[in-house]
């Protein structure tokens, strides 16, 4: 199903764009401008059938955090949502949900890279979390993985974000499940889930 789109971070009037799937326009002004083609998000989001998920579904807009920093650095692309869960007595619950954000060229990609990174610093900041790096199998010309190891409550969760040419993707992944499981099933998860998203991907 297509859309128009009529809104833009850069805050001024734009012309309306017919965007796919759940593709919206960050700042579509200077994309026309430029006359750069941006490839489409949506075709990239995990599938319910990749998460084996229960509950799906697809958004088409940023959270805040994510959203106010890539605004402030005028930065012109398209971005799909999608979450997804399930759960099992044997595995528990599994939840999953990620970002894929597309633009113009390999260097603004770059920036969105840098600032996705350090957005999703400042978030996990703020909870009593103990996240550190993981190391992963390359998926893409840049990444970084972290682990946050369950607790006494049985919760554990990673990220990855990746940028692969001109597209920068999350991928989140939390298990919850009582006892608490290993953090390599949960890393085998993430790897797993994201050697798909690297396929969904392809060339970035």
């Amino acid at each position: 199903m297509t859309r128009r789109c009529l809104s833009s971070l850069s805050g001024r009037t734009v012309k309306p764009a017919i965007v796919l799937g759940t593709a919206i326009i960050l700042a579509a002004t200077a994309v026309a401008a430029a006359g750069a083609a941006i490839k489409d998000p949506g075709v990239m989001v995990l599938r319910q059938a990749d998460i084996r998920a229960s509950q799906y579904e697809v958004g088409d807009d940023l959270d805040g955090y994510l959203r106010t920093p890539l605004k402030a650095a005028g930065l012109s692309g398209l971005v799909a949502t999608y979450s997804g869960a399930s759960f099992s007595e044997r595995k528990g619950f599994l939840r999953v949900s990620g970002t894929v954000l597309t633009v113009a060229t390999p260097a603004a990609a770059r920036r969105v890279f840098t600032i996705t990174t350090r957005a999703r610093d400042r978030l996990v900041r703020r909870g009593a979390s103990d996240w550190r790096a993981v190391s992963l199998p390359s998926f893409g010309d840049q990444q970084r993985a972290l682990v946050d190891p369950p607790g006494n409550e049985g919760i554990a969760s990673a990220e990855l974000v990746v940028r692969k040419r001109t597209t920068v993707w999350l991928l989140s992944v939390t298990l919850e499940r009582r006892p608490k499981p290993p953090v390599s099933e949960l890393v085998a998860d993430l790897r797993r889930l994201a050697t798909t998203q690297r396929q969904r991907v392809g060339a970035g």
